[in-house]
């Protein structure tokens, strides 16, 4: 049996500096993790995606550049915003970078798995918003590649956010 409080450190790790507070953890992947957190000068509250190892692999070390520069150059209300990225303590000898994004409610994956029923009007807006958003990056000249339920950030009123641009390539000097 746990006794309440043994996993207050469970976050301890994360070196997030003195600006936010991670609360909970949304989910983890091949990447990292991601969890819910607050901006506390601000109460905001954010997801803060952490990413270990960057450095252990080439190609990994290029997607996250990649992702890095690709959520800041897009600024729409259907992408997941890039807030901040939190500078290492030691900026000399460092192997994990934090994103601070917008946070969702949940994802699209989440919501099939659920026993939420969603009515035809609700399933309409959901798509109309996930084809703005892709008309949006593909307007930007960039492709997402790795488009999945999981990637599909939404709210209960049904905006959509598109996440994960890991594997997302600029079509900028593709010859068609």
């Amino acid at each position: 049996m746990k006794r309440k409080g043994l996993d207050m450190n469970k976050f301890a790790d994360w070196q997030v500096g003195n600006d936010y507070e991670v609360i909970k953890l949304l989910g983890q992947g091949s990447y990292g993790a991601v969890a819910s957190a607050i901006h506390k000068p601000t109460g905001t509250k954010v997801a803060i995606k952490q990413m270990k190892g960057v450095f252990e692999d080439e190609v990994d070390c290029k997607r996250i550049l990649r992702e890095i520069a690709i959520l800041k150059s897009l600024k729409n209300r259907f992408v997941v915003g890039l807030f901040d990225l939190i500078e290492p303590t030691d900026t000399k000898n460092f192997d994990t970078i934090y994103l601070v994004l917008q946070l969702a409610e949940s994802d699209l994956k989440k919501v099939i798995k659920s026993a939420i029923y969603l009515e035809q009007k609700h399933i309409s807006t959901v798509v109309y918003n996930l084809l703005c958003g892709l008309q949006y990056i593909h307007s930007a000249n960039i492709i997402h590649r790795d488009l999945k339920p999981a990637n599909i950030l939404i709210n209960e009123d049904c905006t959509v956010r598109l996440a994960d641009f890991g594997l997302s390539r600029s079509m900028n000097g593709v010859d068609s």
